[in-house]
């Protein structure tokens, strides 16, 4: 290109060398494009300040983009809601709610009008930092500003409340929604009977269940895990477990191993071994895989029955699907196998060998 007459690369040349070298992890070469385009006099733009910004940023190299930001400022670049955008972002990802918040009045004392997208890396930012009131308080700014929280917004709030169980401002909030016709979907109402079903107000996330399917939204294996947690926790293994049949009779939702896991460890809990093992069967056979959590469940219940047989087989199933052991399956094997004088079992699962074969 630069051999041909009257073809010199320009600024949006350089542009699009800088953002591809940055979008395929390779900053530096972005950084030495943008020293090349200088020495050659060609102008750097707001769009050029953008991607470097946005490349340091998301390398973790926040100092480095604030310190290029504040050059460029000397050079006339004052940057716009994307410069701004991914500041906020950055600080918000490492924490650092107080920084991004500076930020964010520098950009409105610099007549930068924030867009949508900052107003959300805030919220959300401040919803991660449990500052919801903040967080709320952003939100009505943003509602000042002309903008409309959509039903991911209201989700990232409503999330942020219910870790800090305000539920009469989760109340608040749908009623809002409601009236400013925005639809909650199955994010919301999962969060919400996640919430309800932690906290103990069972009845109260069985009654948003029915909603969620009365407005035509198809509960999920994570709405159904919510509530059959709940219900191990009350105690109620007999609902928890009505709720998971119902799960492949009514709703034909498929269950995962996360709420296997639950189950075996409320069966285990209850010394119902029996039970917890036929829920193991049960999975494998419907192509549900264990993990190391369904192990080392079944291992602490078996260890209460001293049931070393089934203990070996388990042992031999985790050696053919490359489950591997954690600190905590050896810590229960250990003390469990050294006890009843079975260490050369545990010698050869360690080396990956099956123990049921005779020794």
């Amino acid at each position: 290109m630069k051999s041909q007459p009257g073809c010199a690369p320009n600024t949006v040349t350089y542009n699009s060398l800088m953002d591809g070298f940055s979008k395929a992890g390779k900053l530096d070469k972005s950084i030495e494009l943008f020293h090349k385009m200088k020495e050659e006099g060609v102008c750097p733009n707001e769009i050029t300040l953008n991607i470097l910004v946005d490349g340091m940023c998301k390398q973790g190299r926040i100092s480095s983009a604030l310190e290029f930001f504040n050059a460029m400022k000397k050079e006339g670049l004052e940057g716009n809601a994307i410069t701004y955008t991914a500041f906020i972002s950055a600080f918000c990802n490492v924490n650092n709610i107080n920084k991004a918040l500076e930020l964010f009045d520098e950009m409105i004392s610099s007549d930068c009008a924030p867009d949508a997208k900052v107003y959300y890396a805030l919220i959300s930012g401040l919803c991660q930092a449990r500052r919801l009131d903040d967080a709320c308080s952003i939100s009505e700014k943003m509602k000042s500003a002309g903008f409309h929280l959509d039903a991911v917004g209201y989700n990232i709030l409503i999330n942020g409340l219910c870790k800090t169980m305000k539920l009469d401002k989760v109340n608040e909030l749908l009623k809002e929604m409601e009236g400013v016709g925005v639809q909650p979907d199955e994010v919301t109402y999962n969060t919400l009977i996640s919430a309800l079903s932690k906290s103990g107000h069972l009845s109260g996330a069985d009654q948003v269940m029915k909603h969620m399917t009365a407005n035509g939204i198809v509960p999920t294996a994570v709405t159904y895990g919510a509530l059959i947690h709940g219900h191990c926790t009350a105690g109620d293994l007999n609902e928890a477990m009505k709720i998971f049949r119902e799960m492949g009779t009514t709703s034909k939702v498929p269950p995962n191993t996360v709420i296997y896991n639950i189950l075996i460890q409320s069966h285990c809990e209850k010394d119902d071994v029996e039970s917890a093992i036929s829920l193991m069967d049960e999975m494998q056979e419907k192509g549900v895989f264990p993990s190391i959590i369904t192990y080392n469940t079944m291992f602490k219940g078996l260890r209460e029955r001293n049931w070393l047989d089934k203990a070996f087989q388990l042992m031999d199933d985790m050696i053919k699907q490359a489950c591997n052991p954690d600190y905590i399956t050896m810590e229960i094997l250990t003390e469990w196998l050294s006890a009843v004088g079975e260490t050369e079992r545990l010698r050869r699962f360690l080396q990956g060998e099956e123990v049921v074969c005779s020794l």
